[in-house]
């Protein structure tokens, strides 16, 4: 009896760790659903809030409330009917990426898949990882980031490692600060509140108060500071936090200041 206790116990604690170190916000949406299939439950080990259903009107309202970073479409050679949603969700201007899952496919469908204006395609996938690595590398350049590592400014982090490093050194950061810096700068030069970034974290299960949020903030900060980064997050009262590199900031002033003997192009760019 003792032991079950203490099993029932430790996977509490198990499940609630894991719960807090969640970053990847996905829409799942499949109109059969298949209770064999594992990706999802896949999804979720690897730290990834997964928000599924087979409706598209629902669909189409989640994309409306939510900040997803990508949607998943899942997808067979007899349900390509289900291709009437991304048009749905191009027309309403979604920006998540839509990457389409299937076991298998021919190339007429395949074709079809991208012509309605999926932005990928996975078919055949070897594993579960392979699907896993290839949304979270798809996120990462729909971000505007085309390596591996994420740089701004005098700031790199490496998504794969999970790792910061300031001015090239390591910063030790527990794995909600490391979260935070992450959604942030998926998001650069984007402003995300409070309630945005807490729903990130937690994807709704007992939330805590958003002033957290704050505290964590001024951790990272102090930590960065330490280094001799001091501009990495950005604070736009009232409305929440957002990261800038400064470095695309200061390109524009200096091309301004090479043509200020043309002001009809000063004042275009001015105007853009």
């Amino acid at each position: 009896m003792l032991n079950k206790i203490i099993d029932v116990f430790s996977f509490g604690l198990y499940l609630s760790y894991h719960l807090l170190e969640v970053a990847m916000k996905i829409l799942s949406f499949e109109t059969i659903s298949n209770k064999k299939d594992l990706l999802t439950a896949f999804l979720r080990s690897r730290l990834a809030i997964v928000d599924e259903t087979n409706d598209p009107e629902e669909a189409l309202d989640l994309v409306k409330f939510y900040d997803y970073d990508v949607i998943l479409l899942r997808l067979s050679e007899e349900r390509l009917g289900d291709l009437d949603i991304v048009r749905k969700l191009r027309l309403g201007r979604v920006r998540a990426p839509i990457v389409a899952v299937a076991r298998a496919m021919n190339e007429a469908a395949r074709l079809r898949v991208l012509q309605a204006g999926a932005d990928d395609l996975i078919v055949d996938a070897l594993s579960h990882e392979e699907i896993f690595m290839k949304v979270q590398n798809l996120i990462r350049r729909s971000r505007g980031f085309q390596e591996n590592a994420l740089r701004i400014g005098a700031v790199e982090i490496n998504m794969n490692a999970k790792k910061i490093y300031a001015k090239g050194k390591p910063v030790t950061l527990t794995k909600k600060e490391y979260q935070i810096a992450e959604i942030l700068a998926l998001r650069k030069g984007v402003v995300l509140s409070k309630e945005a970034i807490l729903d990130h974290l937690y994807g709704g299960l007992d939330e805590p108060n958003p002033k957290i949020i704050d505290v964590f903030i001024c951790k990272i900060r102090k930590k960065l500071q330490a280094l001799g980064v001091d501009d990495f997050i950005e604070t736009n009262w009232g409305r929440g936090y957002m990261v800038i590199d400064h470095r695309q900031e200061a390109a524009p002033a200096d091309t301004s200041h090479r043509t200020h003997g043309n002001p009809h192009d000063t004042h275009a760019r001015a105007i853009a």
